[in-house]
């Protein structure tokens, strides 16, 4: 039997990519659909990142699989498209909206992406209220390696404070733009008194070095069901005692 658990990272669903969409950071509903259809008919567990979390913690063989949803940035069509779904299948999830581009186009680095808009603040407080959890994203998505420690610093507190107090709520993990991180910035995350941080690397997540740095599998345009399959396949390991 396979176990484990498998953190799955989604940016954009949507109908149809707009031609400035990174086809990477996309999945059409259809496919979502049907994802979370072989989600509940393969009779995989979908757990909160922090039930998830729990049973890492616990440091007990993982004999079943279990599947945590997240999603990076807060696309706009989250609320129209894709929460709809999940509340259908009584999906638990987290999302990372980027905090400075509320209700606005994404617009951080190179990127100027007028078919990507961020969730609005009325939109979030929403979501929130009807148990999706709201996780911090920085406020301009730029690379925290890349820029010194004091900007980096701001990013992730002004993100996580503006955060809480749209949804009246802790703010408990964190999602590192564009997977980049390294012990300066886990550091900074940890003593913000966040609860856990996850990242681009692939793999189980009861196999991560540490709680700030949980691994996710990575879901694509190019992702049909027999790969998306494939993905979530788990060898079962026992979780880390590092916590």
């Amino acid at each position: 039997m396979s176990t484990g658990i498998s953190i799955l990272l989604y940016h954009q669903i949507g109908d149809e990519p707009g031609k400035h969409t990174n086809l990477d950071c996309f999945c059409s509903v259809e496919e979502f659909r049907l994802q979370m259809e072989y989600l509940r008919d393969s009779k995989k567990q979908v757990v909160s990142l922090a039930g998830a979390i729990q049973r890492m913690a616990s440091n007990r063989e993982i004999k079943n699989e279990l599947v945590v949803l997240t999603f990076d940035d807060g696309c706009e069509r989250f609320y129209d498209l894709t929460f709809p779904i999940l509340n259908q299948f009584g999906f638990l999830c987290t999302i990372y909206p980027v905090a400075g581009c509320l209700g606005k186009p994404a617009s951080w680095g190179k990127i100027q992406n007028p078919d990507l808009k961020i969730l609005s603040s009325k939109k979030i407080r929403e979501l929130s209220d009807m148990g999706v959890e709201i996780g911090a994203h920085t406020m301009n998505h730029y690379k925290l390696t890349e820029l010194n420690n004091e900007v980096a610093y701001q990013e992730i507190y002004e993100s996580k404070d503006l955060l809480q107090e749209i949804t009246g709520r802790e703010v408990n993990s964190f999602s590192y733009p564009h997977g980049a991180y390294n012990p300066t910035i886990i550091k900074m995350v940890e003593e913000m008194e966040f609860a856990n941080a996850v990242s681009c690397i692939e793999g189980n997540a009861e196999n991560c070095r540490s709680i700030f740095e949980l691994p996710r599998k990575y879901i694509t345009y190019f992702d049909g069901i027999e790969v998306f399959k494939d993905k979530i396949k788990n060898n079962g390991s026992k979780a880390i005692s590092t916590f």
